[in-house]
């Protein structure tokens, strides 16, 4: 009856057949300690016999000290065995769900940028603890199930049968009306478990934005908005579970009825025995404790259906992850990139993002060795996708990419990516200290290394300025420290990694005149003799470009240094004629407003 539902028995066999052989002896051993609570839970009951006969009907003296030195023996090596199999199946558990934690992460990297955009970090935040933990649940309940209970169970049967095998019958009659019932209740556990790894989901989501947006969050009141989400997340997530443990519930009553029952008949039968036969009571008293013992492995394993059931939901959503295929997974025989120049190449590359929007259509351009190149074009023009194919985040759908001639899609990714450094914008930092940011790139790096980079990135004053200089925690998403501040550990992060191809995004866009001047001068030095792709949002910073490609509608439309672009009069003209008016505009409106 356990393993009818095949979504169950199929998560379970799943499980074993990935952890079934190396836990085995560990295992093994656990059960040998359940062996011996199910033994001694038997002997105990069947030695209520003698208590009777021996002491209370035959007033046995001798028995008086044996009996009561016996029963004691048995529930003190029933107490260490039990704290043995417990610690035992403690370990056993933690280490898979240590296991499948680590395994799923490391499957999570492997995975391109694509599925992060599929996937919200709250249902993968979800999978990778609560799923974990099922599997967990769902190895310790089997243990448990067949172990401990079912052994018990059986153990305290045979002391049944052994004392009055009719009786026995008529009392394990109620064993099909509870698998009937049984059976009715596990598809309503399903699907409200189900629901309830979800709502854990929308929890863990409103919590990140909270957190993360908590500027946004404060600026535009959104306190109530995310408060209501949050209070109908929990919301769900507390009437799931009353309604689970409901359904679960309802298996006492069922047993509580049934078992009453049986006791009932077995009275009956044992007095109607006595009376007839004169059957002495000590049989009758250990078939009765035997019977009222086994309620407690009997209820459990009544109930065992419906909690498998629910870990099941949490371990086929696992393996859902688990299964996905890995997209970036380097054969064996693919050699690594090597850099002699750093030219780039584009040819005929042609991309889309879904099958409906074209983002590149058929684009060429190329990226002198050791110059810096600017990429220039309204918004939509391909200009970051541009970058996220050079790092293969994507593949191109047809085309080739190049660097120094050899096609980025037939080396390695490790080796593609330890050639690149990429500057952002959007600046990211991990939780730590300032060193462990600039480092992050390379391990190995030394202090001096570290403090170099940060030196050559004009960042080493202000971090010794911080009470904790290097040691100082940015917070979570660099939250402890400014926009500028964060900018310049990003450029020591390039600086440490020593790429002969620099990527940058605009990196000073959204910094004040001031810091932007200082970390210009800061990119100038990181850019010198390398080979430099620049996303250009303001046309200014990147005059002095050695090469200008305009990008519209996914193609290289004008290509050409800043004074060639401005006297064609094309697009590039017309968007430096649109923001040189807007720099004028905004420098007169303050002594218009006069």
């Amino acid at each position: 009856m356990i393993f009818k539902d095949a979504t169950t028995f199929q998560a379970l066999k799943r499980l074993l057949s990935d952890h079934g052989r190396e836990y085995a002896p560990r295992y093994a051993v656990a059960f040998l300690f359940m062996s011996v609570v199910a033994g001694c839970t038997s002997l105990s009951a069947w030695m209520m016999r003698d208590v009777v006969n021996k002491i209370f009907v035959e007033q046995d003296k001798v028995a008086l000290f044996w009996i009561p030195l016996t029963i004691s023996g048995l529930f003190v090596i029933k107490g260490i065995a039990s704290y043995l199999q417990e610690v035992s199946l403690s370990r056993i558990g933690n280490r898979i769900v240590a296991q499948i934690q680590k395994r799923m992460y490391d499957h999570l990297l492997k995975m391109d940028v694509g599925f992060y955009q599929q996937y919200p970090s709250s249902d993968l935040i979800t999978r990778i603890t609560h799923n974990a933990q099922a599997a967990r649940t769902m190895l310790h309940l089997v243990a448990m199930g067949l172990g401990r209970d079912l052994l018990t169970l059986i153990g305290l049967i045979i002391v049944m049968i052994s004392q009055d095998p009719l009786l026995s019958a008529i009392t394990l009659l109620g064993g099909p009306i509870a698998v009937y019932f049984l059976k009715r209740l596990r598809e309503r556990i399903k699907k409200a478990a189900t629901s309830q790894v979800m709502s854990i989901s929308t929890i863990v989501g409103v919590m990140r934005e909270s957190a993360q947006g908590i500027r946004v969050v404060k600026s535009f009141q959104l306190e109530p908005v995310l408060r209501h989400r949050m209070d109908e997340g929990i919301k769900a997530v507390e009437k799931l579970s009353n309604k689970i443990a409901a359904v679960q519930a309802r298996v006492d009553p069922l047993m509580e009825t049934l078992g009453g029952m049986a006791v009932a008949a077995a009275v009956i039968y044992a007095g109607w025995r006595n009376l007839t036969f004169g059957d002495t009571p000590g049989q009758f008293f250990a078939f009765v404790t035997a019977l009222l013992m086994a309620s407690d492995p009997a209820r459990r394993l009544s109930k065992l259906q419906l909690q498998l059931t629910t870990a099941a939901v949490g371990v086929k959503m696992m393996y859902e992850l688990l299964d996905k295929p890995a997209a970036e997974v380097d054969a064996d025989n693919r050699p690594d990139l090597a850099v002699s120049q750093g030219e780039v190449r584009f040819e005929d590359v042609v991309f889309s993002y879904d099958s409906n929007t074209p983002v590149l259509r058929g684009l060429n351009l190329v990226a002198p060795a050791g110059r810096t190149t600017a990429l220039v074009g309204l918004s939509g023009a391909g200009k970051t996708t541009v970058f996220n194919l050079l790092q293969r985040f994507w593949e191109p759908a047809a085309g080739v990419i190049r660097i120094d001639g050899q096609p980025i899609s037939e080396v390695s990714v490790a080796s593609l990516r330890s050639q690149i450094a990429l500057v952002s914008q959007d600046v990211f930092l991990f939780e730590g200290t300032i060193r462990d940011n600039i480092a992050a790139g390379r391990k190995d790096a030394t202090e001096e290394e570290i403090i170099a980079a940060a030196k050559a990135a004009q960042a080493d004053e202000f971090i010794r300025s911080l009470p904790h200089g290097y040691d100082t925690q940015v917070g979570e998403l660099g939250s402890q420290i400014s926009g500028g501040q964060r900018q310049r550990i990003s450029l020591a992060r390039a600086f440490l990694k020593n790429a002969p191809i620099i990527l940058l995004d605009e990196p000073t866009s959204a910094l004040d005149s001031e810091t932007e001047q200082s970390i210009q001068e800061a990119l100038q030095e990181l850019t010198r003799g390398r080979t430099t792709i620049v996303i250009a949002h303001r046309l200014s910073t990147v005059a002095n470009a050695d090469v200008i490609h305009v990008m519209d509608k996914g193609q290289v439309i004008e290509s050409g240094r800043h004074r060639e672009l401005i006297e064609r009069g094309g697009l590039y003209a017309k968007l430096y004629r649109i923001q040189f008016a807007n720099a004028i505009e905004d420098y007169q409106s303050p002594a218009l407003a006069k």
